[in-house]
Protein backbone atom coordinates (compact mmCIF):
# COMPACT_ATOMS: atom_id res chain seq x y z
CA UNK A 1 0.00 0.00 0.00
CA UNK A 2 0.90 3.54 -0.85
CA UNK A 3 1.12 5.19 2.37
CA UNK A 4 1.36 8.70 0.83
CA UNK A 5 -2.15 7.90 -0.90
CA UNK A 6 -3.73 5.25 0.66
CA UNK A 7 -6.54 3.19 -0.07
CA UNK A 8 -8.01 0.17 1.20
CA UNK A 9 -8.67 -2.54 -1.39
CA UNK A 10 -9.80 -5.29 1.60
CA UNK A 11 -7.57 -7.59 0.37
CA UNK A 12 -8.41 -6.93 -2.81
CA UNK A 13 -11.73 -8.31 -3.09
CA UNK A 14 -15.33 -5.74 -3.50
CA UNK A 15 -16.95 -5.38 0.30
CA UNK A 16 -20.20 -4.73 -0.24
CA UNK A 17 -21.83 -8.20 -0.44
CA UNK A 18 -24.62 -7.21 -2.96
CA UNK A 19 -22.34 -7.22 -5.31
CA UNK A 20 -20.90 -10.63 -4.64
CA UNK A 21 -24.10 -11.71 -4.86
CA UNK A 22 -25.34 -10.24 -7.63
CA UNK A 23 -22.06 -10.64 -9.79
CA UNK A 24 -22.44 -13.33 -12.72
CA UNK A 25 -20.70 -16.13 -11.95
CA UNK A 26 -21.72 -16.86 -8.35
CA UNK A 27 -25.48 -16.25 -9.56
CA UNK A 28 -25.17 -18.60 -12.19
CA UNK A 29 -24.18 -21.13 -9.74
CA UNK A 30 -26.89 -19.74 -7.35
CA UNK A 31 -29.32 -20.05 -10.16
CA UNK A 32 -27.61 -23.34 -11.57
CA UNK A 33 -28.02 -25.13 -7.79
CA UNK A 34 -31.68 -23.46 -7.81
CA UNK A 35 -33.27 -24.36 -11.08
CA UNK A 36 -30.59 -27.14 -12.74
CA UNK A 37 -30.09 -26.27 -16.22
CA UNK A 38 -33.05 -25.14 -18.22
CA UNK A 39 -34.25 -27.93 -21.01
CA UNK A 40 -34.25 -25.45 -23.40
CA UNK A 41 -30.23 -24.65 -22.98
CA UNK A 42 -29.71 -28.53 -22.54
CA UNK A 43 -28.08 -29.09 -25.85
CA UNK A 44 -24.25 -29.34 -25.60
CA UNK A 45 -22.08 -27.86 -28.03
CA UNK A 46 -19.52 -30.71 -28.79
CA UNK A 47 -20.43 -30.65 -32.80
CA UNK A 48 -19.15 -27.24 -33.54
CA UNK A 49 -15.89 -27.70 -36.01
CA UNK A 50 -12.52 -27.31 -34.78
CA UNK A 51 -11.54 -24.49 -37.02
CA UNK A 52 -14.61 -22.38 -35.42
CA UNK A 53 -13.58 -22.70 -32.30
CA UNK A 54 -11.87 -20.04 -30.23
CA UNK A 55 -8.89 -21.05 -27.82
CA UNK A 56 -5.55 -21.82 -27.89
CA UNK A 57 -5.24 -25.57 -27.47
CA UNK A 58 -2.17 -25.21 -30.59
CA UNK A 59 0.15 -23.12 -28.68
CA UNK A 60 2.48 -23.94 -25.83
CA UNK A 61 0.72 -23.33 -22.87
CA UNK A 62 -2.47 -22.34 -24.54
CA UNK A 63 -5.91 -22.49 -23.48
CA UNK A 64 -8.82 -24.36 -24.09
CA UNK A 65 -12.31 -22.81 -24.35
CA UNK A 66 -15.34 -24.06 -23.16
CA UNK A 67 -18.75 -23.30 -24.93
CA UNK A 68 -21.99 -23.26 -23.30
CA UNK A 69 -24.64 -25.54 -24.04
CA UNK A 70 -26.18 -24.76 -27.41
CA UNK A 71 -30.05 -23.41 -26.89
CA UNK A 72 -32.57 -25.60 -27.54
CA UNK A 73 -33.70 -25.53 -31.40
CA UNK A 74 -30.53 -24.10 -32.62
CA UNK A 75 -28.67 -24.10 -35.13
CA UNK A 76 -31.75 -22.92 -36.65
CA UNK A 77 -32.58 -25.31 -39.97
CA UNK A 78 -33.13 -23.42 -42.60
CA UNK A 79 -30.70 -21.00 -41.69
CA UNK A 80 -32.21 -17.24 -41.39
CA UNK A 81 -30.90 -13.90 -42.02
CA UNK A 82 -31.12 -10.69 -39.75
CA UNK A 83 -30.57 -7.17 -40.57
CA UNK A 84 -29.56 -4.87 -37.97
CA UNK A 85 -27.91 -1.66 -37.60
CA UNK A 86 -23.91 -1.41 -36.29
CA UNK A 87 -22.14 1.34 -34.67
CA UNK A 88 -18.81 1.49 -36.12
CA UNK A 89 -15.72 2.24 -36.50
CA UNK A 90 -14.55 -1.44 -37.10
CA UNK A 91 -11.19 -3.48 -37.71
CA UNK A 92 -11.21 -6.42 -39.34
CA UNK A 93 -8.13 -8.91 -40.48
CA UNK A 94 -7.63 -9.43 -44.47
CA UNK A 95 -10.61 -11.04 -45.80
CA UNK A 96 -12.70 -10.37 -42.68
CA UNK A 97 -15.51 -7.75 -42.38
CA UNK A 98 -18.50 -7.09 -40.07
CA UNK A 99 -20.75 -9.91 -41.76
CA UNK A 100 -18.34 -12.32 -42.11
CA UNK A 101 -15.35 -12.59 -39.40
CA UNK A 102 -14.94 -15.77 -36.81
CA UNK A 103 -17.10 -14.01 -34.82
CA UNK A 104 -20.35 -14.35 -37.16
CA UNK A 105 -18.89 -17.85 -38.40
CA UNK A 106 -19.11 -19.01 -34.76
CA UNK A 107 -22.50 -17.63 -34.49
CA UNK A 108 -23.78 -19.06 -37.43
CA UNK A 109 -22.58 -22.43 -36.78
CA UNK A 110 -23.89 -22.49 -33.21
CA UNK A 111 -27.72 -20.24 -34.12
CA UNK A 112 -27.87 -20.81 -37.68
CA UNK A 113 -28.38 -16.90 -37.74
CA UNK A 114 -26.73 -14.86 -40.52
CA UNK A 115 -26.22 -11.32 -40.10
CA UNK A 116 -26.36 -8.57 -42.95
CA UNK A 117 -25.81 -4.82 -42.32
CA UNK A 118 -28.79 -2.03 -42.81
CA UNK A 119 -26.53 0.53 -42.17
CA UNK A 120 -23.57 1.81 -39.74
CA UNK A 121 -22.42 5.07 -38.55
CA UNK A 122 -19.96 5.88 -36.27
CA UNK A 123 -19.48 8.43 -32.86
CA UNK A 124 -21.48 11.31 -34.72
CA UNK A 125 -24.40 12.10 -32.93
CA UNK A 126 -25.68 13.74 -35.72
CA UNK A 127 -24.86 10.93 -38.26
CA UNK A 128 -26.89 8.18 -35.95
CA UNK A 129 -30.16 10.66 -35.97
CA UNK A 130 -29.76 10.64 -39.67
CA UNK A 131 -29.23 7.29 -40.14
CA UNK A 132 -32.57 6.43 -37.96
CA UNK A 133 -34.51 9.26 -39.41
CA UNK A 134 -33.82 8.14 -42.74
CA UNK A 135 -34.77 4.33 -42.23
CA UNK A 136 -38.22 5.59 -40.27
CA UNK A 137 -39.16 7.65 -43.33
CA UNK A 138 -38.51 5.61 -45.94
CA UNK A 139 -40.18 2.73 -43.48
CA UNK A 140 -36.88 0.60 -44.01
CA UNK A 141 -35.78 -0.22 -40.14
CA UNK A 142 -33.63 -3.08 -39.96
CA UNK A 143 -35.09 -6.39 -38.14
CA UNK A 144 -32.70 -6.02 -34.65
CA UNK A 145 -31.44 -2.07 -34.07
CA UNK A 146 -28.43 -1.49 -32.06
CA UNK A 147 -28.36 1.33 -29.36
CA UNK A 148 -31.35 3.68 -30.19
CA UNK A 149 -31.10 6.98 -28.90
CA UNK A 150 -33.54 8.21 -26.87
CA UNK A 151 -35.02 10.97 -29.46
CA UNK A 152 -35.02 8.15 -31.82
CA UNK A 153 -36.15 5.56 -29.33
CA UNK A 154 -39.39 7.99 -28.48
CA UNK A 155 -40.09 8.56 -31.81
CA UNK A 156 -40.67 4.70 -32.46
CA UNK A 157 -42.79 4.33 -29.38
CA UNK A 158 -45.05 7.27 -30.58
CA UNK A 159 -45.53 5.40 -33.75
CA UNK A 160 -45.73 2.16 -32.75
CA UNK A 161 -42.96 0.79 -34.96
CA UNK A 162 -41.33 -1.37 -32.17
CA UNK A 163 -42.19 -5.21 -31.40
CA UNK A 164 -43.48 -5.79 -27.86
CA UNK A 165 -41.10 -8.80 -26.44
CA UNK A 166 -42.96 -9.09 -23.10
CA UNK A 167 -44.39 -12.17 -24.22
CA UNK A 168 -41.44 -13.70 -26.26
CA UNK A 169 -39.03 -12.85 -23.15
CA UNK A 170 -41.04 -14.58 -20.58
CA UNK A 171 -41.14 -17.79 -22.57
CA UNK A 172 -37.67 -17.48 -23.57
CA UNK A 173 -35.06 -15.23 -21.88
CA UNK A 174 -32.74 -17.08 -20.69
CA UNK A 175 -33.30 -17.45 -16.43
CA UNK A 176 -29.27 -16.75 -15.78
CA UNK A 177 -27.82 -14.92 -18.40
CA UNK A 178 -31.03 -12.55 -19.16
CA UNK A 179 -33.67 -12.11 -16.48
CA UNK A 180 -31.53 -12.51 -13.28
CA UNK A 181 -28.48 -11.03 -14.92
CA UNK A 182 -30.80 -8.18 -15.73
CA UNK A 183 -32.43 -7.97 -12.69
CA UNK A 184 -29.99 -5.97 -10.34
CA UNK A 185 -30.83 -2.50 -8.96
CA UNK A 186 -34.55 -3.32 -8.36
CA UNK A 187 -34.92 -3.17 -12.04
CA UNK A 188 -32.94 -0.09 -13.05
CA UNK A 189 -31.75 -1.63 -16.09
CA UNK A 190 -35.18 -1.35 -17.68
CA UNK A 191 -35.62 1.78 -16.98
CA UNK A 192 -35.75 2.84 -20.75
CA UNK A 193 -36.51 -0.77 -22.50
CA UNK A 194 -39.40 -1.07 -20.74
CA UNK A 195 -42.40 1.46 -21.37
CA UNK A 196 -45.80 0.69 -19.29
CA UNK A 197 -44.94 -2.22 -18.06
CA UNK A 198 -43.93 -3.72 -21.60
CA UNK A 199 -40.86 -4.39 -22.65
CA UNK A 200 -40.13 -2.50 -26.05
CA UNK A 201 -36.02 -3.60 -26.40
CA UNK A 202 -33.31 -4.95 -24.35
CA UNK A 203 -31.35 -2.69 -21.66
CA UNK A 204 -27.99 -1.80 -23.07
CA UNK A 205 -25.88 -2.61 -19.67
CA UNK A 206 -21.76 -1.47 -19.23
CA UNK A 207 -20.09 -2.17 -16.32
CA UNK A 208 -20.89 -1.50 -12.59
CA UNK A 209 -18.83 2.40 -11.93
CA UNK A 210 -17.90 1.84 -15.16
CA UNK A 211 -17.34 6.01 -15.46
CA UNK A 212 -17.17 6.85 -11.87
CA UNK A 213 -14.36 9.05 -11.39
CA UNK A 214 -11.21 8.63 -9.20
CA UNK A 215 -8.72 11.04 -8.01
CA UNK A 216 -5.48 9.78 -10.07
CA UNK A 217 -2.01 12.01 -9.14
CA UNK A 218 1.49 11.60 -10.17
CA UNK A 219 3.07 10.15 -6.76
CA UNK A 220 6.69 11.64 -8.25
CA UNK A 221 4.89 14.72 -8.44
CA UNK A 222 3.90 15.24 -5.56
CA UNK A 223 7.11 13.62 -3.74
CA UNK A 224 9.14 16.32 -5.18
CA UNK A 225 6.63 19.24 -3.92
CA UNK A 226 6.84 17.49 -0.54
CA UNK A 227 3.18 16.82 0.04
CA UNK A 228 0.98 14.41 0.53
CA UNK A 229 -2.50 13.53 -1.83
CA UNK A 230 -5.66 15.79 -1.07
CA UNK A 231 -8.34 14.94 1.22
CA UNK A 232 -10.23 18.46 0.55
CA UNK A 233 -10.80 20.62 -1.47
CA UNK A 234 -8.90 23.30 -0.38
CA UNK A 235 -5.74 20.75 -0.10
CA UNK A 236 -6.35 20.13 -4.01
CA UNK A 237 -5.83 23.22 -4.50
CA UNK A 238 -2.63 24.00 -2.71
CA UNK A 239 -1.11 20.53 -4.76
CA UNK A 240 -2.48 22.01 -8.04
CA UNK A 241 -1.11 24.95 -7.63
CA UNK A 242 2.43 23.54 -6.04
CA UNK A 243 2.78 21.64 -9.14
CA UNK A 244 1.79 24.73 -11.30
CA UNK A 245 4.38 26.81 -9.36
CA UNK A 246 7.19 23.87 -9.32
CA UNK A 247 6.42 24.01 -13.65
CA UNK A 248 6.69 19.62 -13.20
CA UNK A 249 5.01 19.21 -16.69
CA UNK A 250 7.53 18.47 -19.99
CA UNK A 251 5.78 20.95 -21.62
CA UNK A 252 7.74 24.26 -22.49
CA UNK A 253 7.79 26.48 -19.52
CA UNK A 254 4.62 27.41 -17.92
CA UNK A 255 2.65 25.08 -19.84
CA UNK A 256 2.22 22.95 -16.41
CA UNK A 257 -1.48 22.14 -15.64
CA UNK A 258 -2.77 21.95 -12.18
CA UNK A 259 -5.26 19.39 -13.56
CA UNK A 260 -7.20 18.61 -16.91
CA UNK A 261 -10.40 19.10 -18.12
CA UNK A 262 -12.37 19.75 -20.94
CA UNK A 263 -15.48 21.52 -22.00
CA UNK A 264 -17.61 18.93 -21.08
CA UNK A 265 -17.88 19.57 -16.96
CA UNK A 266 -19.67 16.21 -16.47
CA UNK A 267 -17.59 14.22 -18.96
CA UNK A 268 -16.19 10.30 -19.32
CA UNK A 269 -12.82 11.44 -19.04
CA UNK A 270 -10.46 14.07 -17.70
CA UNK A 271 -14.28 15.42 -15.65
CA UNK A 272 -14.83 18.18 -13.23
CA UNK A 273 -17.72 16.58 -11.60
CA UNK A 274 -16.60 15.28 -8.09
CA UNK A 275 -16.01 19.20 -7.56
CA UNK A 276 -19.64 20.31 -8.22
CA UNK A 277 -19.77 17.08 -5.94
CA UNK A 278 -18.55 18.21 -3.28
CA UNK A 279 -20.74 20.80 -2.93
CA UNK A 280 -23.45 18.04 -3.43
CA UNK A 281 -24.71 19.02 -7.00
CA UNK A 282 -23.87 17.75 -10.82
CA UNK A 283 -24.58 19.71 -13.21
CA UNK A 284 -27.74 18.60 -15.43
CA UNK A 285 -28.79 15.92 -12.75
CA UNK A 286 -32.03 15.53 -11.54
CA UNK A 287 -32.07 14.89 -7.97
CA UNK A 288 -34.84 15.06 -4.93
CA UNK A 289 -35.36 18.26 -3.33
CA UNK A 290 -36.92 18.22 0.76
CA UNK A 291 -40.73 18.06 -0.60
CA UNK A 292 -39.84 14.76 -2.54
CA UNK A 293 -40.00 16.35 -5.96
CA UNK A 294 -37.68 16.39 -8.45
CA UNK A 295 -34.80 19.32 -9.28
CA UNK A 296 -32.51 20.10 -11.92
CA UNK A 297 -29.02 20.94 -10.07
CA UNK A 298 -28.10 23.54 -12.74
CA UNK A 299 -30.12 25.95 -11.54
CA UNK A 300 -29.40 25.44 -7.77
CA UNK A 301 -27.25 28.26 -6.21
CA UNK A 302 -24.57 25.68 -5.08
CA UNK A 303 -23.69 25.28 -8.68
CA UNK A 304 -22.98 29.63 -8.53
CA UNK A 305 -20.29 28.56 -5.56
CA UNK A 306 -18.35 26.01 -7.97
CA UNK A 307 -18.18 28.20 -10.77
CA UNK A 308 -17.01 30.85 -8.95
CA UNK A 309 -14.15 28.25 -7.64
CA UNK A 310 -13.63 27.21 -11.13
CA UNK A 311 -13.39 30.58 -12.63
CA UNK A 312 -10.55 31.62 -9.85
CA UNK A 313 -8.65 28.42 -10.88
CA UNK A 314 -8.84 29.20 -14.37
CA UNK A 315 -7.94 33.08 -13.47
CA UNK A 316 -4.73 31.45 -11.29
CA UNK A 317 -3.55 29.40 -14.36
CA UNK A 318 -4.44 25.99 -12.76
CA UNK A 319 -6.50 24.75 -15.87
CA UNK A 320 -5.68 25.03 -19.59
CA UNK A 321 -6.67 28.61 -20.78
CA UNK A 322 -8.48 26.80 -23.47
CA UNK A 323 -9.39 23.71 -21.60
CA UNK A 324 -12.97 24.58 -22.95
CA UNK A 325 -12.10 23.91 -26.69
CA UNK A 326 -11.14 20.04 -25.68
CA UNK A 327 -13.01 17.41 -25.80
CA UNK A 328 -12.74 14.46 -22.95
CA UNK A 329 -10.67 12.57 -25.50
CA UNK A 330 -8.21 14.97 -26.53
CA UNK A 331 -7.39 15.51 -22.92
CA UNK A 332 -5.12 11.80 -23.69
CA UNK A 333 -2.59 14.45 -25.17
CA UNK A 334 -2.27 16.32 -22.04
CA UNK A 335 -1.94 13.25 -19.44
CA UNK A 336 0.35 11.12 -21.85
CA UNK A 337 2.65 14.38 -22.92
CA UNK A 338 2.77 15.03 -18.86
CA UNK A 339 1.07 18.55 -18.55
CA UNK A 340 -0.75 17.43 -16.07
CA UNK A 341 -0.37 15.25 -12.95
CA UNK A 342 -3.57 14.95 -12.02
CA UNK A 343 -7.02 14.08 -13.18
CA UNK A 344 -10.49 12.75 -12.18
CA UNK A 345 -10.87 9.64 -14.11
CA UNK A 346 -12.54 6.24 -14.18
CA UNK A 347 -10.67 3.31 -13.14
CA UNK A 348 -9.86 2.65 -17.48
CA UNK A 349 -7.00 5.51 -16.53
CA UNK A 350 -4.16 2.88 -17.39
CA UNK A 351 -5.41 2.13 -20.51
CA UNK A 352 -6.02 5.39 -21.67
CA UNK A 353 -3.55 8.50 -20.94
CA UNK A 354 -1.06 6.76 -18.67
CA UNK A 355 0.35 4.14 -21.28
CA UNK A 356 1.85 7.19 -22.96
CA UNK A 357 2.25 8.90 -19.65
CA UNK A 358 4.76 6.55 -18.62
CA UNK A 359 6.58 6.08 -22.15
CA UNK A 360 7.06 9.99 -22.32
CA UNK A 361 8.51 9.90 -18.82
CA UNK A 362 10.04 6.67 -17.32
CA UNK A 363 9.70 8.10 -14.17
CA UNK A 364 6.10 8.71 -13.80
CA UNK A 365 4.12 7.09 -10.37
CA UNK A 366 0.43 7.43 -10.74
CA UNK A 367 -1.35 6.29 -8.14
CA UNK A 368 -5.34 6.63 -7.44
CA UNK A 369 -7.50 7.95 -4.33
CA UNK A 370 -10.44 8.81 -2.78
CA UNK A 371 -12.00 11.96 -4.03
CA UNK A 372 -11.54 14.71 -1.82
CA UNK A 373 -14.43 16.21 0.64
CA UNK A 374 -15.63 19.50 -0.06
CA UNK A 375 -16.37 22.98 2.66
CA UNK A 376 -19.11 21.28 4.36
CA UNK A 377 -17.53 17.71 4.20
CA UNK A 378 -19.59 16.54 1.39
CA UNK A 379 -17.58 13.57 -1.08
CA UNK A 380 -19.67 12.62 -3.66
CA UNK A 381 -19.46 12.35 -7.28
CA UNK A 382 -21.88 11.46 -10.52
CA UNK A 383 -22.85 8.11 -9.99
CA UNK A 384 -22.65 6.66 -13.53
CA UNK A 385 -25.66 4.64 -14.73
CA UNK A 386 -24.84 1.14 -15.87
CA UNK A 387 -27.62 1.59 -18.24
CA UNK A 388 -26.89 4.51 -20.59
CA UNK A 389 -29.73 6.51 -22.53
CA UNK A 390 -29.86 3.51 -25.54
CA UNK A 391 -31.91 0.84 -26.02
CA UNK A 392 -31.51 -2.71 -28.56
CA UNK A 393 -34.89 -2.64 -30.28
CA UNK A 394 -36.83 -4.97 -33.13
CA UNK A 395 -38.86 -3.90 -35.54
CA UNK A 396 -42.45 -4.48 -35.31
CA UNK A 397 -43.53 -7.68 -36.88
CA UNK A 398 -39.75 -9.29 -36.77
CA UNK A 399 -40.77 -13.24 -36.05
CA UNK A 400 -37.51 -14.17 -34.38
CA UNK A 401 -37.11 -12.41 -31.57
CA UNK A 402 -36.81 -15.61 -29.60
CA UNK A 403 -33.76 -16.46 -32.00
CA UNK A 404 -32.31 -13.28 -31.08
CA UNK A 405 -32.97 -13.49 -26.89
CA UNK A 406 -31.20 -16.76 -27.37
CA UNK A 407 -28.15 -15.86 -29.25
CA UNK A 408 -27.61 -12.92 -27.03
CA UNK A 409 -27.78 -15.35 -23.79
CA UNK A 410 -25.30 -17.79 -25.41
CA UNK A 411 -23.05 -15.50 -25.73
CA UNK A 412 -23.34 -13.66 -22.60
CA UNK A 413 -22.59 -17.06 -21.19
CA UNK A 414 -19.43 -17.34 -22.84
CA UNK A 415 -17.76 -14.02 -22.36
CA UNK A 416 -18.97 -13.34 -18.94
CA UNK A 417 -18.15 -16.43 -17.09
CA UNK A 418 -14.19 -16.47 -17.04
CA UNK A 419 -14.87 -20.17 -16.55
CA UNK A 420 -15.72 -20.22 -20.27
CA UNK A 421 -12.19 -18.89 -21.20
CA UNK A 422 -12.68 -17.09 -24.18
CA UNK A 423 -9.94 -14.64 -24.91
CA UNK A 424 -9.72 -14.96 -28.66
CA UNK A 425 -9.19 -17.35 -31.86
CA UNK A 426 -6.15 -19.14 -32.73
CA UNK A 427 -4.40 -18.69 -35.90
CA UNK A 428 -6.33 -15.32 -36.32
CA UNK A 429 -5.93 -11.16 -35.79
CA UNK A 430 -8.38 -11.84 -33.17
CA UNK A 431 -6.11 -12.71 -30.33
CA UNK A 432 -4.20 -11.84 -27.37
CA UNK A 433 -1.19 -11.73 -28.36
CA UNK A 434 0.91 -8.52 -29.29
CA UNK A 435 3.32 -7.68 -32.42
CA UNK A 436 5.65 -10.07 -30.94
CA UNK A 437 3.73 -13.61 -30.78
CA UNK A 438 2.99 -12.83 -26.92
CA UNK A 439 0.41 -12.73 -25.25
CA UNK A 440 -0.51 -8.98 -23.81
CA UNK A 441 -3.57 -8.53 -21.85
CA UNK A 442 -3.43 -4.44 -22.12
CA UNK A 443 -3.36 -4.47 -25.77
CA UNK A 444 -6.98 -6.22 -26.65
CA UNK A 445 -8.97 -3.17 -27.11
CA UNK A 446 -6.11 -0.91 -28.80
CA UNK A 447 -6.20 -2.50 -32.23
CA UNK A 448 -6.57 -6.33 -33.86
CA UNK A 449 -2.99 -7.25 -32.47
CA UNK A 450 -5.82 -8.06 -29.60
CA UNK A 451 -8.95 -9.12 -29.55
CA UNK A 452 -12.11 -6.92 -29.00
CA UNK A 453 -15.04 -8.98 -29.03
CA UNK A 454 -17.43 -5.88 -28.29
CA UNK A 455 -16.49 -4.66 -32.45
CA UNK A 456 -17.50 -7.99 -33.61
CA UNK A 457 -20.31 -9.59 -31.86
CA UNK A 458 -23.92 -8.32 -33.41
CA UNK A 459 -26.43 -7.23 -30.26
CA UNK A 460 -25.26 -7.22 -26.49
CA UNK A 461 -23.16 -8.69 -25.06
CA UNK A 462 -20.71 -6.77 -27.50
CA UNK A 463 -21.50 -3.56 -29.65
CA UNK A 464 -18.60 -1.04 -30.32
CA UNK A 465 -18.56 0.09 -26.64
CA UNK A 466 -19.01 -3.11 -25.14
CA UNK A 467 -22.29 -3.74 -23.66
CA UNK A 468 -22.44 -6.84 -21.46
CA UNK A 469 -25.94 -8.21 -19.77
CA UNK A 470 -24.63 -7.89 -16.55
CA UNK A 471 -22.57 -5.21 -15.15
CA UNK A 472 -20.06 -7.08 -12.63
CA UNK A 473 -18.64 -9.09 -15.73
CA UNK A 474 -15.17 -7.10 -15.31
CA UNK A 475 -15.22 -7.34 -11.24
CA UNK A 476 -15.89 -11.50 -12.36
CA UNK A 477 -12.74 -11.65 -14.31
CA UNK A 478 -10.55 -9.94 -11.51
CA UNK A 479 -11.84 -12.48 -8.82
CA UNK A 480 -11.39 -15.40 -10.50
CA UNK A 481 -7.87 -14.33 -11.56
CA UNK A 482 -7.18 -12.86 -8.09
CA UNK A 483 -8.67 -15.78 -6.05
CA UNK A 484 -8.66 -18.81 -8.74
CA UNK A 485 -5.51 -18.58 -10.97
CA UNK A 486 -3.28 -16.77 -8.58
CA UNK A 487 -3.37 -19.54 -6.16
CA UNK A 488 -2.85 -22.57 -8.86
CA UNK A 489 0.84 -24.21 -9.03
CA UNK A 490 2.71 -22.31 -11.56
CA UNK A 491 3.01 -25.10 -13.70
CA UNK A 492 -0.07 -25.74 -14.20
CA UNK A 493 -0.75 -22.04 -15.14
CA UNK A 494 -1.72 -21.72 -18.93
CA UNK A 495 -0.08 -18.57 -20.77
CA UNK A 496 -3.33 -16.36 -20.53
CA UNK A 497 -3.20 -16.29 -16.61
CA UNK A 498 0.35 -15.57 -16.66
CA UNK A 499 0.29 -12.93 -18.87
CA UNK A 500 -2.32 -11.44 -16.22
CA UNK A 501 -0.87 -12.48 -13.29
CA UNK A 502 2.71 -11.78 -14.09
CA UNK A 503 0.88 -8.07 -15.96
CA UNK A 504 3.05 -4.78 -15.93
CA UNK A 505 2.28 -2.20 -13.03
CA UNK A 506 -0.63 -0.40 -15.37
CA UNK A 507 -2.61 -3.50 -15.73
CA UNK A 508 -2.26 -4.62 -11.62
CA UNK A 509 -3.51 -0.43 -11.06
CA UNK A 510 -6.64 -1.23 -13.62
CA UNK A 511 -7.24 -4.04 -11.54
CA UNK A 512 -7.31 -2.41 -8.25
CA UNK A 513 -8.92 0.90 -9.54
CA UNK A 514 -11.69 -1.13 -10.88
CA UNK A 515 -12.57 -2.75 -7.38
CA UNK A 516 -11.82 0.54 -6.03
CA UNK A 517 -14.35 1.90 -8.24
CA UNK A 518 -16.97 -0.61 -7.40
CA UNK A 519 -16.67 -0.55 -3.87
CA UNK A 520 -17.55 3.32 -3.63
CA UNK A 521 -20.26 3.44 -6.58
CA UNK A 522 -23.38 3.71 -4.06
CA UNK A 523 -22.01 5.91 -1.48
CA UNK A 524 -20.25 8.08 -3.46
CA UNK A 525 -22.63 8.72 -6.20
CA UNK A 526 -25.34 11.09 -6.47
CA UNK A 527 -27.78 10.09 -8.68
CA UNK A 528 -29.95 11.29 -11.88
CA UNK A 529 -33.38 10.37 -10.67
CA UNK A 530 -35.34 11.42 -13.94
CA UNK A 531 -34.50 8.15 -16.40
CA UNK A 532 -36.95 7.92 -18.86
CA UNK A 533 -37.27 9.04 -22.40
CA UNK A 534 -37.38 13.25 -22.97
CA UNK A 535 -40.74 14.48 -21.77
CA UNK A 536 -42.22 16.96 -24.54
CA UNK A 537 -41.04 20.27 -23.86
CA UNK A 538 -37.70 18.71 -23.40
CA UNK A 539 -37.70 17.50 -27.57
CA UNK A 540 -39.04 21.15 -28.15
CA UNK A 541 -36.33 23.11 -26.20
CA UNK A 542 -34.09 21.29 -24.25
CA UNK A 543 -31.29 21.44 -26.93
CA UNK A 544 -31.50 25.06 -26.49
CA UNK A 545 -31.50 25.09 -22.85
CA UNK A 546 -28.73 22.40 -22.84
CA UNK A 547 -26.76 25.15 -25.39
CA UNK A 548 -27.15 28.19 -23.09
CA UNK A 549 -26.24 26.06 -19.44
CA UNK A 550 -22.96 25.00 -21.46
CA UNK A 551 -22.00 28.38 -22.78
CA UNK A 552 -22.84 30.38 -19.73
CA UNK A 553 -21.28 28.18 -17.37
CA UNK A 554 -17.92 28.20 -19.26
CA UNK A 555 -17.69 31.79 -19.84
CA UNK A 556 -18.35 32.57 -15.95
CA UNK A 557 -15.41 30.02 -16.07
CA UNK A 558 -12.73 31.85 -17.98
CA UNK A 559 -14.26 35.54 -16.95
CA UNK A 560 -15.95 36.48 -20.13
CA UNK A 561 -19.09 36.47 -18.00
CA UNK A 562 -19.59 37.88 -14.59
CA UNK A 563 -20.61 35.41 -11.63
CA UNK A 564 -23.66 37.53 -11.34
CA UNK A 565 -24.60 35.92 -15.18
CA UNK A 566 -25.71 32.75 -13.27
CA UNK A 567 -28.37 34.06 -11.55
CA UNK A 568 -29.85 35.40 -15.25
CA UNK A 569 -29.10 32.06 -16.30
CA UNK A 570 -31.43 30.85 -14.00
CA UNK A 571 -34.12 33.14 -14.96
CA UNK A 572 -33.56 32.62 -18.94
CA UNK A 573 -33.77 28.40 -17.44
CA UNK A 574 -37.10 28.83 -16.00
CA UNK A 575 -39.18 31.22 -18.48
CA UNK A 576 -37.66 29.49 -21.62
CA UNK A 577 -39.60 26.02 -20.98
CA UNK A 578 -37.65 24.68 -17.87
CA UNK A 579 -40.69 25.48 -15.78
CA UNK A 580 -42.82 22.95 -18.10
CA UNK A 581 -40.09 20.92 -17.97
CA UNK A 582 -39.85 20.82 -14.29
CA UNK A 583 -43.77 20.16 -13.68
CA UNK A 584 -43.57 17.27 -16.57
CA UNK A 585 -40.27 15.64 -15.11
CA UNK A 586 -42.34 15.30 -11.45
CA UNK A 587 -45.54 14.47 -13.18
CA UNK A 588 -43.67 11.32 -14.28
CA UNK A 589 -41.31 11.21 -10.89
CA UNK A 590 -44.90 11.00 -8.86
CA UNK A 591 -46.27 8.01 -11.64
CA UNK A 592 -43.40 6.58 -10.63
CA UNK A 593 -44.34 5.93 -7.17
Amino acid sequence: MNKKFPYNTSDLKPSRRDFLRLSGAGLAAAMLARYGMPPAFAQMAGDIPAELHPGSPNNPRGWTTTLPPIPDGMPVDPPVTITGSRRGPWEFAEGDDIENSPFTRLNAAVTGIHWKLAFNWTDNEAEVLQKYNLAIASNELPDFMETVPLQIYSDLLENDLLEDITDVWEEVAHPVWLKEAMGFGDGVAWQYAEVNGRKMGIPYIEQAAQNDKLLWIRQDWLDAVGMSAPTTIEELHAVMTAFVEADMGQGGAGTTLGIAANSQLNAWYCSLDPIFGAWGVIPAFWTPDENGDLRYDSIRPEIKEVLGTLRQWYAEGLLAQDFFTYAPWQNGSHIGGNLAGLMYTPAFAPDFGLPDSVANDPDARWVFGDIPVGPTGIKKKAWSNPVPETVYCFRKGFEHVDLVLKQIAWWAELLQDPKNRHHGFEGTRYFWRNEDGELDPMGGTLDLNGYDDTKHIWGPPGTNGGSRTSPFYELDLIKERRNVWANLPENERDAYMEAFLGGDALSVLWDEAIIFAVDHWEADGIKNHFVTVPTRTMELTGAALEGLEQEVFLNIIIGQDPLDRFDSFVDEWHSGGGDRITGEVNEWWHGQM
